[in-house]
């Protein structure tokens, strides 16, 4: 009796341990599976980078677009100094409305203008840019026009003639060509106002200029930025008075 119980029991091992060599079996990989290739996705925040770069492009040709088409349409309004309206405007005052119907606020003169932006070369020149002049023999910039259109012979920009108002003019022509100093390229990126910090300190100063709002003040002003008093804005930018206009472009010390 005892020994049909051995054999028993060692028949139910040997079966037991059978199955579990066959689970092996079953659960093993295939040959063919070590072949599969594998699939790999690309990973969610490149995509969404390539789409952040692409729709940044598109949204800023379209931005050019519509401050051109705000520029052109102002075509023959009269020429007036310190003008802004279709009733009359001048070189720079064409650029400052054109650029402010799209929230970029440029200083209010030619001269302020060029030093915002960055420096294009002319054989790099696109529709939207800007493009100054020394006219009338003078030795700093006083002219501003806004290119419209470029083909691979000439740039033709819009502009504010005093003697003829808003204006579409060519950069070939014998006059503006002798005239030409620079184009700078200028959009919303390379513009942010300073102001839209409650205080600038040294390291975050981008190119310390302030552009002047509604309501400012030089006390307000010189509170932003460390070290800086009213008495050094006035001094740095020979200021007269202490009365501030919107637009004006203060020059902030180090």
């Amino acid at each position: 009796m005892f020994m049909k119980k051995t054999i028993y029991i060692l028949f139910f091992a040997f079966v037991f341990v059978s199955c579990k060599s066959s689970k092996k079996v079953i659960t093993s990989k295939s040959p063919s599976n070590a072949h599969t290739t594998k699939i790999t996705f690309p990973k969610k925040n490149s995509i969404e980078k390539g789409n952040n770069t692409e729709s940044r492009v598109s949204n800023s040709a379209v931005e050019t677009n519509k401050i051109v088409s705000k520029a052109l349409s102002f075509k023959g309004t009269k020429y007036k100094y310190g003008g802004t309206t279709k009733k009359g405007m001048d070189c720079s005052g064409l650029m400052y409305v054109s650029f402010k119907s799209r929230n970029i606020v440029l200083p209010r003169t030619s001269i302020g203008q060029s030093k915002k932006g960055i420096h294009i070369p002319k054989s790099k020149a696109q529709k939207g840019d800007l493009v100054f002049f020394k006219t009338g023999g003078k030795r700093t910039i006083n002219h501003v026009g806004l290119i419209v259109s470029i083909d691979s012979r000439d740039i033709k920009f819009v502009h504010s003639s005093s003697s003829r108002g808003v204006m579409i003019s060519s950069l070939r022509e014998g006059y503006w060509s002798s005239a030409f100093v620079q184009i700078r390229r200028v959009s919303a990126i390379n513009t942010i106002e300073e102001s839209n910090t409650n205080t600038v300190t040294e390291e975050s100063t981008i190119d310390r200029n302030y552009i002047v709002k509604k309501g400012d003040t030089l006390y307000a002003i010189a509170k932003k930025y460390v070290g800086v008093s009213v008495s050094d804005i006035i001094g740095y930018n020979k200021l007269n008075s202490t009365s501030l206009t919107p637009g004006m472009v203060l020059r902030i010390p180090k």
